[in-house]
C-alpha cells in the first residue's frame, strides 16, 4: 500500500448486526452496508479481496442510535488476528473522529463482558476510551455512521508510508520508552504441550538462551507495555513463528533486524507487514520433523502441528546473530523437554489411529519417541497417501 492515508467514508441510516458466524476467522455480520458487493473498501478484506458476509436481517424493530458512530470491527479472540486485520482502521479512524461512539461485535457466544484483557489493553493503547466503546449483541439503526479503510492487511498487504508516520506519531504521543536491548528472543513455550502450534522442546532453547545472556520474552507473561518497550529497544528480534509477530506490528519503522524462527516449511508470515518496519527481516527453517494437526472434521490445521527443529539449522540460525548455542546445549535436556511437549500435544489433540501410527513413526525418526509410545506400523493409509484423519 502506498500514499496518502485514504478519508473514512460516511453512511447514513444504516442496520449494524452483532455476529451472526463466525467460521476460519470470516464473519457473518456487522454494517448491512448498501451495495453490499461492491462495498469491498470498508468490508473485512484479505489481499485486496473481500472475505466476510452480509448479516441476514431478522424481523423486529431495532434500537436507533442518532449520536455519529465509527465502525470498529470485529474483537476476535486470537491476539495475532485482532492487530494484523482488526484493528488496522483503528488510528485513522480516531484521528478523524476523536469523540464518536465506537461499534465493534465479536464472536458469537462472547460479550463485552467476557472479552479477554489484551483487548482493552489494544483498545486503550491506539487511544480509545473505554466510555467510547459499545460491543453490539443486538442490532441497532444508525443514523451516521463511518468508517475507515484497513490500513494493512493479512496476505501481505503492507502500510503506507503515511500509516508508518502516524504509527510513529501516535507512538510519540504516548510517550514509550524503549527498553535497550542488542538481542531479544520471544517465546511460545509452553504451547506445543497445550496442543498448539510450535516448536517441541523450545523450552531448553530458552534455558540455553538465557544462559548466553540472550534477553527472552514470553508475550503471555509481559503487559503490552512492557512489550512495546522490549521491541522499541531491540536491536535485533527472533520471533518462534506465531501470532506475537504481530505485536511488532503496533509501531512503525525501527532500525532493527528481524529474525523468524519458521515451523510451517515456507511460510514467510507477516513478510508484507514488518518488511517496511525494519532493516532486514530473514526467515530460518529450522523444521526437521513434523506432526500434522487436524480439525474434527478432518481439515489439516498447519497452525496448530508441532515442528521439531533441525538442530543444524537452529544453531546457524543463532550464529547470525552472534549467539553459538553450542556452548550451552544440553542434549539430555533437550530430549527431556522435546519429549513432554509431545506428550502434552499428543494428549491434547488425541489424534485417530492412523494419524498417531504415523506420529509414532515421525518422531521414531527425530529419536524422540516417547517411552509410553510404542512404535507401530500405520493401519492406513501410507506415509505417501492422502493425509490422515486428526481430532482436537
Amino acid at each position: 500500500m502506498s500514499g496518502a492515508l485514504a478519508p473514512m467514508q460516511v453512511f447514513r441510516d444504516i442496520a449494524v448486526w452483532p455476529t451472526q458466524a463466525f467460521r476460519m476467522q470470516r464473519a457473518t455480520g456487522g454494517p448491512d452496508w448498501p451495495d453490499f458487493a461492491g462495498q469491498v473498501a470498508v468490508r473485512h478484506c484479505r489481499n485486496g479481496a473481500a472475505v466476510d458476509f452480509a448479516p441476514v436481517p431478522s424481523v423486529g424493530a431495532l434500537e436507533r442510535i442518532g449520536r455519529p458512530c465509527v465502525w470498529g470491527g470485529v474483537l476476535v479472540l486470537a491476539f495475532g488476528h485482532l492487530v494484523a486485520e482488526r484493528l488496522t482502521r483503528l488510528l485513522v479512524s480516531l484521528r478523524e473522529r476523536p469523540d464518536d461512539l465506537y461499534l465493534f461485535t465479536t464472536q458469537p457466544g462472547w460479550s463485552e463482558a467476557n472479552l479477554r484483557g489484551y483487548v482493552w489493553d489494544l483498545l486503550e493503547w491506539y487511544g480509545l476510551p473505554r466510555a467510547q466503546v459499545r460491543v453490539l449483541n443486538a442490532a441497532v439503526q444508525v443514523d451516521e455512521l463511518r468508517v475507515a479503510p484497513q490500513a494493512e492487511m493479512l496476505g501481505n498487504v503492507g502500510p503506507s508510508a503515511a500509516y508508518l508516520d502516524l504509527l510513529a506519531a501516535h507512538t510519540a504521543a504516548r510517550g514509550l520508552v524503549a527498553e535497550p536491548v542488542a538481542r531479544l528472543y520471544v517465546s511460545r513455550s509452553g504451547m506445543v504441550a497445550e496442543g498448539l502450534g510450535g516448536h517441541a522442546g523450545e523450552a531448553h532453547l530458552v534455558a540455553v538462551l538465557e544462559r548466553l545472556g540472550v534477553r527472552v520474552m514470553d508475550p503471555r507473561r509481559v503487559p503490552l507495555a512492557g512489550q512495546l518497550a522490549l521491541y522499541a529497544g531491540a536491536g535485533a528480534v527472533v520471533f518462534a513463528e506465531g501470532s506475537a509477530l504481530h505485536g511488532r506490528q503496533i509501531l512503525g519503522r525501527l532500525e532493527q533486524d528481524i529474525h523468524v524462527l519458521q515451523r510451517r516449511r515456507g511460510r514467510h508470515v507477516a513478510q508484507g507487514i514488518l518488511r517496511p518496519r525494519c532493516r532486514t527481516i530473514a526467515y530460518h527453517a529450522v523444521v526437521g520433523e513434523s506432526l500434522m494437526a487436524f480439525s474434527p472434521r478432518g481439515k489439516r490445521r498447519p497452525d496448530h502441528a508441532m515442528a521439531i527443529y533441525d538442530k543444524a539449522a537452529l544453531f546457524q540460525a543463532f550464529a547470525v546473530l552472534g549467539v553459538d548455542l553450542a556452548t550451552a546445549w544440553d542434549e539430555d535436556a533437550y530430549r527431556t523437554a522435546a519429549i513432554a511437549d509431545i506428550e502434552g500435544w499428543i494428549a491434547s489433540r488425541k489424534p485417530r489411529a492412523e494419524a498417531l501410527a504415523e506420529h509414532r513413526n515421525t518422531l521414531n525418526r527425530a529419536g524422540l519417541l516417547p517411552p509410553g509410545l510404542a512404535l507401530s506400523p500405520p493401519k492406513s493409509p501410507s506415509l505417501s497417501g492422502p493425509a490422515p484423519h486428526f481430532e482436537g
